[in-house]
């Protein structure tokens, strides 16, 4: 076992930071404060190749490792959290296409995504149903050639700017869980609308939306596996997608790490640096292994995707650490800096408004605790 980083991951972490560092660190405060969706940037990180960096070639992928994904990952983070949140929202997008597409849906929709043509968004949540995923109302109807959707989305990341969108709905209401399948919709879908917009505390450049379906008629052929194959789907990409939060985590948590040591190293108190108070050094210890624990965790997890189908445990692992370290790294961050962590010309302020989603969104951290409790019980 080699813990350290192989020619390709070492390319891609130096290619993605000095890429993060040249492109979307001089906008992310402004995105953050006009609330604004960085399309120039998601059209750059395609130019990169960042769109699709774990998949096959074949499909128009980088054919890179998972590993290689999830530093990629946490480099974009680094740079600017809410694009760090909208290229993983992407992913999820477009992996149950992936997972459960035919050639055809593959050649048709996954293709031009791996490209970077199109922007995809992965439409689960409602405004009833979150974690409780089977307490969703979405519906599609088959008739004749087409499937009718009938429902609401809520809080979907890139929903108002993405070309084609997965989304999750029920096409047996009795059958529970097991009456819910996936399908593939395409954004000029006819009853396709798109609501509000969320005024977010954090990462607030990820713009999300609510998706309306009114009698939104798609293909037949746009249903991904079987009618019923849907909350499976659902469930493998969500485990596969924790594995780019705990990245994000990674990445946010370097970001204020760094910031920290440079500020204590510069900031004098009582004739010299405060980084030569003893109190303030176990303070930078603790987010020093924080982040690198955090970092192990979520490598392991990316890891074992790529030799193993089933990685629920490892993923929800990943992303509970990842995501409550990242909490604990920058609520110190804030406080090494004191009066001025507060304020919003220092990024440490971003950044702590920037983390508190990432013990939320794909699984509470309460969530990732029944996951991982539910395989050490067996």
């Amino acid at each position: 076992m080699k813990f350290q980083l192989t020619e390709e991951q070492q390319s891609v972490k130096n290619m993605v930071r000095q890429f993060g560092q040249e492109m979307l660190a001089p906008k992310a405060e402004e995105v953050d404060q006009n609330n604004e969706f960085p399309m120039e940037s998601v059209k750059e990180m395609a130019k990169y190749g960042l769109m699709g960096i774990a998949y096959p070639e074949k499909y128009g992928g980088g054919g890179a490792s998972s590993i290689s994904e999830a530093i990629a990952f946490e480099e974009i983070t680094y740079s600017c959290a809410a694009t760090g949140s909208i290229i993983t929202a992407h992913y999820l997008g477009f992996d149950a296409i992936y997972l459960a597409g035919n050639e055809e849906q593959k050649q048709k929709f996954l293709r031009p995504a791996l490209e970077g043509d199109y922007l995809a968004a992965f439409c689960l949540t409602e405004p009833n149903a979150g974690t409780d995923v089977g307490a969703l109302k979405t519906t599609a109807k088959l008739d004749g050639d087409e499937y009718v959707l009938n429902g609401v989305k809520h809080f979907i990341t890139n929903g108002a700017y993405a070309d084609v969108m997965t989304v999750l709905a029920k096409t047996d209401k009795d059958a529970g869980t097991k009456g819910m399948s996936m399908f593939i919709v395409d954004k000029n879908a006819p009853g396709l609308k798109i609501g509000s917009g969320d005024d977010k505390m954090g990462i607030r450049g990820a713009r999300t939306h609510e998706v309306i379906f009114e009698d939104c008629r798609i293909p037949k052929e746009n249903l991904l596996g079987k009618e019923g194959d849907g909350f499976r789907i659902a469930m493998q990409v969500i485990d596969r997608g924790r594995i780019g939060i705990a990245s994000m985590g990674v990445g946010l948590s370097q970001a204020a790490f760094d910031a920290s040591v440079e500020y204590t190293k510069e900031r004098e108190a009582f004739n010299r640096p405060i980084a030569k108070f003893q109190g303030l050094q176990w303070m930078i210890a603790e987010i020093s292994t924080d982040v690198e624990m955090a970092r192990l965790a979520t490598y392991r997890a990316a890891f074992t995707k790529d030799i193993q189908k089933n990685i629920s445990k490892e993923a929800a692992m990943a992303k509970l650490f990842a995501a409550e370290a990242s909490n604990r790294v920058v609520h110190k961050a804030v406080q090494l800096h004191g009066g001025y962590g507060y304020m919003k010309e220092y990024p440490v302020e971003r950044f702590y408004r920037d983390q508190r989603i990432l013990e939320i969104f794909e699984g509470t951290s309460q969530v990732q605790k029944m996951v991982i409790a539910g395989h050490a019980l067996k």
